[in-house]
């Protein structure tokens, strides 16, 4: 079946991106999304702005005009280590709502969920998988972020749990600060949190498992945080989201048959995040207080790579004892 009517629903940061690729080539595409203007939106704000200035450019946007506060340093703690410092990669934090905005100014949007009939239905969502659907199995992190004009430490600073429960964190966004935390239990992230002073609070669940198998049903296919496109490690999404809105649009371009196109995008998906159902299984595994052996090295290295993708110096023989002991 040909695609000549396409609707998004979700406008963060994958689905405007994928709106406007769209759109630049021609397609017939409407975005969906019910949230209103200015809606505090949970997310760490934070990303690589080296990574993100290359999908940016494919939309003639200038990323750093975007930029809020970029990294110096970045200090991690953790239970049982002292606090370890690692240099930036591009680590920084930025204006999403406005982003999300230019991303999309002019084209046809909606605030409402999608009505009408379409040949294809992306899912943008996020963690709620509105279109696709619950997933057969999945892992949700809850995490409750802040935004803060006071905080103990200046630069960019994460403070991980015992066990590989999850972090806190404190980043800083221009003239305010926001603090968050996430946590498989509660009673951790009410106790990190709750001595915080802030100006607003909002929160939401992470999806730590990749769904790299679930990414389309019949004519919805998804991209983003939908299919679990989510460092299990970092819990960044921004990132990775734009990678697979990038896939879907070049599966797009390549074929007219909507069949062929999810089917060769699921495949592309799979190749291009496979790792991180290594990196999966490693959470799980720190999670669960299994021993490490040898064959664990290669998902460390890849642990590694993921947190300097994230723009982080990272050098992983300064805190193995955490988090391989």
């Amino acid at each position: 079946m040909k695609i000549e009517r396409i609707a998004i629903g979700g406008l963060g940061m994958s689905g405007s991106y994928l709106m406007r690729r769209l759109a630049d080539s021609g397609f017939d595409v409407t975005g969906f999304d019910p949230k209103v203007p200015d809606y505090y939106i949970p997310c760490g704000y934070a990303t690589n702005i080296n990574k993100l200035r290359q999908y940016m450019r494919k939309i003639g946007i200038d990323a750093d005009e975007y930029i809020l506060s970029s990294a110096s340093k970045i200090t991690f703690s953790g239970h049982d280590f002292r606090p370890v410092e690692f240099g930036s990669m591009g680590l920084c934090t930025f204006d999403k709502n406005r982003l999300e905005r230019d991303m999309i100014a002019g084209l046809n949007t909606k605030r409402e969920r999608i009505s009408g009939e379409y040949d294809l239905i992306v899912d943008a969502t996020g963690v709620s998988r509105s279109y696709l659907g619950e997933p057969e199995s999945d892992l949700l992190m809850p995490a409750r972020e802040y935004l803060t004009d006071a905080s103990d430490h200046p630069d960019f600073y994460f403070h991980f749990f015992q066990g590989g429960k999850g972090y806190y964190w404190e980043f800083p966004l221009g003239d305010h600060f926001h603090v968050g935390a996430g946590a498989i239990n509660l009673d951790v992230l009410d106790a990190n949190l709750k001595p915080v002073p802030h100006l607003l609070i909002t929160g939401r669940k992470i999806r730590l498992k990749p769904l790299l198998d679930q990414v389309y049903t019949e004519n919805i296919v998804g991209i983003g945080e939908a299919i679990g496109t989510v460092s299990p490690i970092t819990g960044e999404g921004i990132i990775p989201s734009l990678r697979s809105a990038e896939i879907l649009f070049q599966c797009m371009k390549k074929g007219e048959d909507r069949e062929e196109i999810v089917k060769d995008y699921s495949r592309e998906i799979m190749k291009g995040f496979r790792h991180y159902n290594d990196l999966y299984n490693l959470l799980i595994k720190v999670q669960k207080g299994e021993t490490f052996h040898i064959r664990d090295l290669k998902s460390a290295m890849l642990a590694r790579k993921d947190l300097r993708n994230f723009g982080i110096d990272f050098r992983i023989t300064r805190v193995a004892k955490h988090f391989l002991s």
